[in-house]
């Protein structure tokens, strides 16, 4: 693959678009299926619960954890036009009982009231931000007190194409040291799915007591 296929494979991993940018999507899919799966797993979110996605890409996240938990509401926020419609598509009649609230926008300008979620959590889009600072206070103050802000972050343990070996890991080490910033109870878990791939779960709890 030459540079030039390579950068463009890498924008529209970040902004899938366009007739490339479906197929693209099916590949995030794909690729972040094991992830995913963990990263709901982990989530744990209380019955009702309303959740929101950073980054949903085609919802397959949202999708799995509306089905398997009574979620209240299943929001999101995705820069991308393309994968806010595919994920409506996809979650219309396949989130159980709960409200859909889909956007576009950016992690650095959540459009939602404050302390609105009791989940709000990110799949292997935090690396990403251009404002990594601004967009963790963001998801803090959209997050209720007592409520989890989790960031599922990728590492490969072997060389790649995109992303050198050891570079989730030292992306976790540096979200978990900008969670306590903020003042968040922050805890580490690591899940590995291959001698080659683990994922990296960063979760802050919001000091406070949620709502009875």
């Amino acid at each position: 693959m030459t540079q030039t296929n390579e950068t463009f494979a890498m924008h529209q991993a970040e902004k899938p678009r366009g007739a490339f940018g479906v197929v693209m999507g099916w590949l995030l899919e794909s690729g972040n299926a094991a992830q995913n799966r963990a990263t709901v797993d982990a989530l744990a979110p209380p019955h009702g619960a309303s959740i929101l996605e950073i980054g949903f890409g085609p919802g397959h996240a949202l999708e799995m954890l509306a089905m398997s938990r009574p979620i209240g509401l299943v929001a999101g926020i995705d820069h991308s036009p393309l994968m806010v419609a595919r994920a409506r598509r996809r979650l219309n009649g396949r989130r159980g009982d709960a409200a859909l609230d889909l956007r576009l926008g950016d992690a650095g300008d959540l459009p939602f009231p404050d302390e609105r979620f009791d989940v709000v959590f990110a799949v292997n889009s935090f690396h990403q931000w251009p404002d990594k600072e601004g967009a963790l206070a963001e998801m803090a103050g959209v997050l209720k007190p007592g409520g989890d802000l989790l960031l599922s972050i990728r590492d490969f343990r072997v060389g790649g194409r995109f992303e050198p070996p050891g570079k989730g890991a030292a992306m976790a080490t540096v979200a978990a040291d900008m969670l306590k910033e903020l003042g968040l109870q922050v805890r580490l878990r690591e899940i590995a799915h291959s001698p080659a791939r683990a994922t990296l779960l960063v979760r802050g709890r919001k000091v406070g007591r949620a709502e009875d």
